[in-house]
């Protein structure tokens, strides 16, 4: 939203410096002219600049720098990694669960008489456990992964 506004109002004061060039009033076409100079100068300022920096970067100004954030680029690749893993080993902890809460779903509503009511309570109450750690871990490493 703020780009579009800042690209909109960018081009918005062309337009107008365009308009005051063209059929502006003596004053507005000579204020547009030397804010078009200027902006020249700006823009033979900034070539020179890049050209500058170009010769530097040949000649090896910023190999360490580059060094450095190869480095840190690996870095944050192998924890990505490790972090990866965390999360597929996450995944498949969850599914597991899932798959449990289905099979004890599945029994309670099968309607027989031969359920064992003691070990149906301590499968829910495991349940429950087991939830209540994937749950946690699972906001851990969504943070680390923020």
């Amino acid at each position: 939203m703020i780009r579009f506004i800042i690209t909109t109002a960018f081009f918005l004061v062309i337009a107008l410096l365009g308009y005051n060039y063209f059929y502006g009033t003596a004053q507005e076409k000579e204020q547009a002219q030397e804010i078009f100079s200027k902006g020249a100068e700006v823009v033979g300022a900034g070539a020179d600049l890049l050209k500058s920096e170009y010769h530097k970067f040949q000649s090896g100004k910023y190999d360490e720098a580059l060094d450095n954030i190869n480095n840190l680029l690996s870095k944050v690749k192998e924890q990505g990694g490790e972090l990866r893993e965390e999360i597929d080993s996450w995944k498949q902890r969850k599914e597991h669960w899932d798959q449990k809460q289905n099979d004890l779903r599945t029994l309670l509503n099968s309607d027989s008489d031969f359920i064992n009511e003691e070990k149906v309570k301590k499968a829910i109450a495991a349940l429950e456990k087991e939830r209540e750690i994937l749950e946690g871990e699972g906001k851990r490493l969504k943070e680390k992964a923020e």
